[in-house]
């Protein structure tokens, strides 16, 4: 029976850089006002990544010169786009795994676009939402154990038209859990019985939302879809504090690990209504179907990558999402 070891990530990047058509011209203001200095950020996301982790899970790397300037930076590294744009859609998924050959081997891929999704009131309708599996085998040989990372980005609604149900967020979370139900059959389908699944992803869905009458009603929805195919929420069962991943304002909301300063420190103390941020972006984990795969679970952490000379989230990190990552080992 094979061991194997493998580092894990997910980082929604926010390169978001529209084009007067795909690969062109940049489209002038319109493209820095939605997310700042992605031609310098592009590549430092790649050099961020390298060597840090063997797979990694992206979100919001819609373009191919953005793609291909990440990649660059991580000299080696194997890039599996996610779906692509379609006949009505303006843009691709945004997904994209990098996996390092040196570390995992590719074995197979597949993807799925989902036809659920939000309306003409919907600034996202316009992308391509969907999900990306990536499997990987950790180590050589008959018996190496391997991996299936599926990454999505699920709907996030309105933002674009101020018209009458725009900003219905009861429209949008019935939106992201239509895509759910689709991801879970997608896993359903690709996914071996010997295989543990790690689900990544920006879900927006906040995992404790203060507007809501039951602050934790979207949360559970979701996790109950989910759990139907075993799927466990890593930061609630390994995690340290709230685990907030977006929407900090201020430098003082994201504390430099004192080991790893491009990780974030985490409060085992937090409360999690007073931490600034909302954790919108998960890691869920689901054991192999035959029991046949053992896995232990390393504590997962956050980065920021602040400091890197660019402008990039309000409070200074390198995207307007912080990255996610987790060590599972394989037995």
């Amino acid at each position: 029976m094979g061991t194997g070891s493998v580092r894990v990530g997910f980082w929604n990047t926010w390169l978001l850089r529209p084009r007067v058509w795909p690969s062109g011209p940049v489209l002038p203001v319109i493209g820095e006002k939605l997310a700042p200095h992605v031609g310098e950020r592009a590549p430092l996301v790649g050099a961020a990544l390298r060597d840090r982790f063997d797979v990694v899970a992206l979100g919001e790397c819609f373009e191919q010169p953005e793609r291909d300037a990440v990649a660059a930076a991580w000299p080696g590294a194997t890039l599996v786009p996610g779906p692509a744009r379609g006949r009505f859609r303006l843009t691709g998924s945004g997904l994209a795994t990098l996996v390092d050959p040196a570390k995992v081997t590719l074995v197979h891929q597949a993807t799925h676009a989902y036809r659920s999704g939000g309306d003409l009131r919907d600034s996202d309708t316009f992308a391509t939402k969907g999900a990306l599996l990536t499997r990987v085998q950790l180590g050589d040989g008959e018996g190496a154990p391997m991996l299936d990372l599926v990454s999505t980005h699920l709907i996030a609604g309105g933002d674009l038209l101020p018209v009458p149900g725009a900003e219905d967020s009861v429209r949008h979370h019935g939106a992201r859990m239509r895509q759910v139900d689709e991801l879970v059959s997608f896993i359903e389908r690709e996914r071996r019985p010997d295989v543990p699944v790690l689900l990544v992803g920006d879900f927006n869905v906040q995992r404790r939302n203060a507007s809501l009458a039951d602050p934790s009603g979207d949360y559970d929805d979701l996790a109950v879809r989910l759990r139907r195919i075993g799927l466990e929420d890593l930061w609630a069962a390994h995690g340290v504090g709230p685990g907030h991943t977006c929407t900090f304002a201020s430098p003082t909301d994201l504390p430099p690990d004192p080991d790893e300063p491009d990780q974030v420190a985490d409060d085992p103390d937090g409360d999690v209504d007073a931490a600034p941020g909302e954790r919108i972006d998960y890691l869920w984990l689901a054991p192999a179907q035959d029991h046949s795969v053992t896995v232990d679970v390393e504590r997962p952490r956050r980065w920021a990558f602040s400091g890197r000379g660019v402008r990039g989230g309000p409070a200074g990190s390198l995207s307007d999402h912080l990255a996610l990552s987790v060590t599972l080992h394989l037995s």
